[in-house]
């Protein structure tokens, strides 16, 4: 590879400091797929290999713990032990769904999923710990929503009010931002332990842009990973929330049902320079319509005036497309703030960043 760099004008390293070790290697569709015991084989070859050649990366095991009993990660994890540093994942869950599919049970699913994710990666996190592995870090390399429906029979009619391949939750959606939303609060109250979230993927694929005859639009998710921007470097406190809450009944494909998930989801985190205090809130209930939330900041010294910006859609399969390239973008306003307490009215299938700077 240095080769081929050099060959092609580069003759310096990029200085690229993670390499995960193959991909998806675990699935018969990879041209090298292998077992999990060959995977743990070849990464002890690889990982020898590639820190002999720099030992300053950081290597990232090809992990899957959402397999049935996560029978390949309990075999990497044994086979490799304290030479495994961190397990990767990709959240590629939802599987088929039909007409029958109750839509809001979907969303819930779906929506709630960061819940049972954070259960099963502390769970992985504890079995590495068990094997030596000192501070087991996991990385999420790929995630989106991804349900996929199935169309009825010819002489199957659906009623109008059911799910259908434009009124589900899909990557292009208003869902889509708030799906990830939740999972990157959940990581980061996870102290540490998530390192890297890579979302699938950048352009006409999973959520992101979109391209089409001559013009580029921004799907939801593009908006939130800018909404969530600021809270890289922080220090996340706590917060405590008192709100609703839903529940599900059925399972999905590796999404099993969920009990009193809040239908806000809230994370704060003080700013990297300490100079303000950020709250992302997810309005992610489908039927609990506008939240009104009564905010009690009175133990961070803040500024009497906070700035507010939301994304929201009108249903959870609204999204931007070629004629209404600009139908869901964030919006921004200003919350004014009495001795550090403040009430704002949360839109149902919306992200919120309250951003509350530190007194002058």
């Amino acid at each position: 590879m240095g080769r081929l760099r050099a060959a092609h004008g580069h003759r310096e390293p990029f200085g690229v400091r993670y390499w995960e070790v193959g991909n998806e290697v675990y699935g018969r569709w990879q041209v090298h797929w292998t077992t999990s015991g060959g995977y743990a084989d070849r990464y002890r070859r690889f990982a020898r290999a590639m820190r002999a050649a720099d030992p300053d990366i950081r290597l990232l095991a090809c992990g899957f713990p959402w397999w049935p009993d996560d029978a390949w990660d309990r075999r990497l994890i044994a086979d490799v032990g304290p030479d495994l540093r961190c397990l990767t994942d990709h959240i590629l869950t939802g599987g088929p769904v039909t007409h029958r599919t109750g839509p809001a049970e979907l969303y819930h699913a779906f929506m709630g999923q960061a819940v049972s994710i954070g259960q099963r990666y502390r769970a992985v996190a504890e079995r590495m710990r068990a094997a030596g592995i000192a501070e087991p870090r996991l990385a999420i390399t790929e995630m989106q929503i991804f349900a996929h429906f199935q169309d009825p029979a010819p002489e199957e009619k659906a009623p109008a009010e059911a799910l259908s391949r434009t009124t589900m939750p899909t990557p292009a959606t208003i869902s889509e931002a708030l799906y990830y939303a939740t999972v990157l609060h959940e990581c980061i109250r996870m102290e540490g332990l998530v390192e890297m979230i890579t979302h699938s993927a950048t352009v006409n694929h999973g959520g992101g842009l979109r391209k089409s005859r001559e013009r580029v639009w921004a799907n939801p998710i593009h908006y939130a990973h800018a909404l969530a921007a600021p809270l890289a470097g922080g220090t996340p406190v706590a917060v405590r929330l008192q709100c609703a809450a839903f529940s599900t009944r059925q399972e999905f494909q590796w999404m099993p049902p969920l009990a009193d998930v809040p239908a806000l989801d809230a994370i704060a985190v003080l700013s990297a320079d300490a100079g303000a205090l950020i709250l992302m809130l997810a309005h992610r209930s489908a039927d609990a319509g506008p939240i009104t939330l009564t905010l009690d900041l009175s133990g961070f010294p803040g500024a009497p005036e906070a700035e507010a910006v939301t994304l929201a859609g009108a249903a959870m399969w609204d999204q931007n497309t070629l004629e209404e390239p600009q139908r869901i973008v964030p919006h921004p306003s200003t919350l004014r703030l009495t001795d550090g307490h403040a009430e704002m009215t949360l839109p149902p299938f919306s992200l919120t960043r309250l951003t509350i700077p530190r007194a002058s």
